[in-house]
């Protein structure tokens, strides 16, 4: 049965207790019963507590301060912007159960990535949790873990699990992209809605559309009579849209086309980065359904919500009204040295960088090491944790990265200097763990025969880095409460095992096409009121290109910077950060967006002969599957004693490694074509 409860401070409550500048003010919980039908953890059945954050800002406040056009939002009777947002916890049930710590995940577009990663539940979704009926995985439920969500996302569709923010009373110009005649493309239309806005006119004779062959291609401007902000139906029929631009006449090749207008008033985005903080902050503080707060919280992050996390410490959120870090360690996976469009005007939360399709976006952008350091031009010195440091709210910090990272997410420039030449010290209170071998994107190696995910090589499937998430999550729990030290950072060595793609001696493997470079990363100038205002020069001037670097590799062409996890160390072929997926994409140095390939090694001596694979083949290397078990239960075993694998996750490694030879048996089969 559901449950409608309050908990929050009245308006005389917050006066009596000291009236903060920004704050939840009210928690209602529309829903509270047992999660997963109440099936039995170490630590207990768990429950599930859902419902709504309401918040509230001092738009004049210095907890306003960096929020873009917070001062042109409309405000309530108290003089304060309203907004709210959904949130999630799930905990166990029993009150001595749970171990003290909460982690909090920064959702991704309105969606969870700790499942299959800390936990593997099935149907799992933050807006209905009531879904999932089974979990087969769950070491840190076992443990007595609290986990919690709250929404932060402002152009996310409605219904998600995103977050309701006004919209300011202003607009400005708007910078639209999109791709023409590459993978499924039209040739003469695409979309004209950046930052949750389309054009406030759209008839306005100002627009211009430019039409690009790379990224920093001067181009050519399209006559305004020769495009208009309109998009065409199924049935030929064109209409009128502010949201749609459509080319009289198609493009030939592959372009991309740079779109700019005068936008409508544009949602309040960074209102995201506060209820980040404002929830936490709460949750930290207040008895929520009758349960004493956690003594520690730590957040967590993949992707996206890692670059968040990276720009929530770097504009100084991690500082609370009542002085203390709101997160007491972060655990950012697959950020890169990236951060994200997240707090200026138009903002695009969604964008990802050069390398997936999001043209000279406000992601990659200098700092890119925790402490100072020069930018590529000498004019600046920045480091991500400036903030922090100064406020004295650093929280404990686990870098955690795939070789894809280096390939696609601008990793080097975390750990050298921004022109690639020296290398950088590490924070105090941070490790970097690389995880050899692995991608952002896994996924099932078979898939690249499908039509829709079709691609030169199979798939990456390497699982290592996820493997390793809960065990990395206890350590950093015990760093922050008892101050045990967790394992030593494990990355690749300037030099050595960090190199110049040039210098990357990948093997000459047969039907194998090595990328030249990585996706392109230039200095971005977004205007001289970029922080205050927003960006004020769209597009932006293209400054000096960074200086990436990539992991090196062994003579199986599998990386050998990082830590080596269960499956790099015990491979079945040769684990890549890159693909081989669509060549009209290649000119905007897109190499395979994130998904990396694994290039099986061939199955016995005469075989790789036949394919003159210059690599030993599987059964030279294991003798059969016996041989290969043995080697992954001993290095089941290296892993738990050197802190990158919980002892209870033993049995289920090895039914997971189990697994991975039934994929080099049958990947065997289909990669590679016999040569002629």
């Amino acid at each position: 049965m559901k449950k409608a409860l309050l908990f929050g401070l009245s308006v005389a409550a917050t006066v009596q207790c000291g009236l903060t500048q920004a704050e939840v003010v009210r928690l209602e919980i529309k829903d509270q019963r047992n999660w997963a039908r109440g099936q039995a953890f170490k630590a207990g059945p768990y429950e599930a507590i859902s419902g709504t954050a309401w918040y509230e800002i001092d738009p004049q406040s210095t907890d306003a301060r960096e929020i873009t056009d917070i001062k042109l939002a409309p405000r309530n009777a108290r003089g304060r912007v309203e907004y709210q947002g959904p949130f999630l916890i799930i905990r166990p049930k029993q009150a001595s159960s749970v171990n003290g710590a909460a982690l909090f995940e920064v959702a991704n577009r309105g969606t969870d990535q700790s499942n299959r990663i800390l936990f593997v539940a099935d149907d799992f979704d933050l807006s209905d949790a009531q879904l999932t009926k089974d979990v087969a995985h769950a070491p840190l439920m076992d443990r007595g873990y609290t986990f919690a969500w709250a929404g932060w996302q402002s152009d996310l569709p409605a219904k998600s699990f995103g977050l309701t923010v006004p919209r300011a009373a202003a607009n400005s110009t708007v910078r639209a992209t999109a791709f023409l005649n590459v993978e499924e493309s039209p040739a003469d239309s695409g979309s004209a809605k950046m930052g949750g806005s389309c054009a406030a006119d759209a008839n306005d004779p100002t627009a211009s559309l430019k039409i690009q062959r790379s990224y920093d291609d001067v181009g050519y401007v399209v006559p305004r009579s020769e495009w208009r902000f309109a998009t065409r139906t199924k049935d030929g029929k064109v209409t009128a849209d502010p949201c749609s631009f459509l080319l009289n006449k198609p493009v030939s090749g592959p372009a991309l086309a740079t779109l700019t207008y005068r936008g409508d008033q544009p949602l309040v985005t960074g209102l995201g980065l506060v209820a980040v903080r404002d929830f936490n902050a709460y949750l930290r503080t207040h008895e929520i359904a009758g349960r004493a707060p956690p003594k520690t919280i730590m957040a967590y992050g993949y992707s996206q919500s890692a670059r968040f996390l990276r720009d929530f410490l770097y504009r100084g959120f991690n500082h609370s009204a009542a002085g203390r870090p709101v997160f007491d360690g972060v655990l950012d996976t697959g950020a890169g040295a990236g951060r994200g469009s997240f707090a200026h005007r138009y903002a695009q939360p969604g964008d990802a960088g050069n390398s997936v399709g999001s043209p000279l976006r406000a992601v990659d952008l200098y700092p890119f090491s925790d402490l100072p350091t020069r930018d590529i031009t000498g004019r600046a010195r920045e480091g991500l944790l400036d903030r922090a440091r100064r406020d004295g709210v650093s929280p404990k910090i686990f870098h955690i990265l795939s070789g894809t990272e280096f390939w696609a997410r601008a990793g080097s420039l975390m750990q050298t200097t921004p022109d690639g030449n020296a290398a950088l010290p590490e924070a105090p209170d941070t490790r970097t763990y690389v995880f050899a071998g692995t991608n952002h994107a896994p996924r099932p190696a078979m898939m690249f025969l499908k039509p829709e995910f079709k691609a030169g090589y199979p798939y990456n499937d390497n699982q290592d880095e996820f493997a390793a998430m809960p065990a990395l999550t206890e350590a950093m729990r015990l760093w922050i409460e008892d101050g045990t030290q967790p394992v030593a950072t494990q990355r690749p060595v300037l030099g050595k095992s960090l190199v110049a793609p040039a210098a990357l001696a990948f093997p000459k493997l047969p039907g194998v096409a090595v990328p030249k470079e990585p996706p392109p990363v230039w200095q971005l100038d977004f205007g001289p009121r970029y922080r205050s205002e927003g960006i004020t020069s769209e597009p932006p001037r293209i400054g000096a290109r960074y200086r990436l670097l990539v992991p090196q590799v062994d003579e199986d062409g599998n990386e050998i910077g990082g830590w080596f996890g269960l499956r790099r160390s015990v491979p079945i072929g040769t684990y890549t950060a890159w693909n081989d997926t669509n060549k009209d994409a290649a000119r905007f140095g897109i190499i395979s967006g994130l998904s990396g390939a694994l290039i099986p090694f061939s199955w016995d001596e005469d075989e790789r002969a036949e394919r003159k694979d210059p690599r030993k083949s599987l059964i030279a290397r294991y003798g059969g599957r016996a041989g290969y078990m043995h080697a992954a239960d001993a290095e089941i075993e290296r892993q738990i004693n050197a802190g990158f694998m919980l002892p209870d996750e033993r049995a289920w490694n090895h039914e997971m490694m189990l697994l991975n030879w039934a994929h080099a048996d049958a990947l065997w089969y289909v990669w590679p074509v016999k040569p002629k």
